[in-house]
């Protein structure tokens, strides 16, 4: 399996590592590792593992995943560390970028759709989301730095739905 492989089944299935969003930070810990740092709030907390960052809201007393974000971007930096190791050993090495288009192709033969969003406010990138899960796909089209490239992914945002 690549790193194409693990965007693609994050978008199809909404789910990282077979970790669905609505469960409590014990069990991304679980999937992920605990190398991660938390930013904890009365009613909301953010996990960060470097290339995976998790939103939670706190409800009945306990937090509650709602959003995992796949910080693509981080990768081009080329520093150590940034792919959690149960996605590595999982998925193997990760590239420093990912052609949009290689990652479409793959999409569209697991059977996942996307549709192009116009949103002026987002200079410099395009946003798509899957028809189905309705995650969020942000592509460099204007690069913000010599970094990066026009046409690889910046990011893939999932969030909560009543679909698989």
């Amino acid at each position: 399996m690549t790193d194409i492989d693990f965007y693609v089944s994050a978008v199809t299935r909404n789910r990282v590592l077979d970790t669905p969003l609505g469960t409590p930070p014990e069990a991304w810990e679980a999937a992920l590792g605990g190398d991660f740092l938390d930013d904890v709030h009365k009613k909301d907390m953010r996990r960060d593992y470097a290339l995976v960052e998790l939103a939670f809201i706190r409800s009945g007393g306990h937090w509650q995943s709602v959003t995992a974000s796949i910080q693509v971007h981080r990768l081009a930096r080329g520093i150590q560390g940034i792919v959690p190791a149960p996605l590595e050993q999982a998925y193997g090495p990760f590239a420093p970028r990912t052609r949009f288009d290689a990652f479409h192709d793959a999409l569209r033969e697991q059977g996942g759709n996307l549709e192009e969003v116009k949103d002026p406010s987002l200079g410099g990138f395009r946003y798509f989301r899957e028809t189905t899960t309705r995650a969020d796909i942000y592509v460099v089209d204007e690069p913000p730095s010599e970094e990066f490239e026009a046409g690889t992914l910046w990011s893939v945002i999932l969030s909560q739905t009543d679909s698989p």
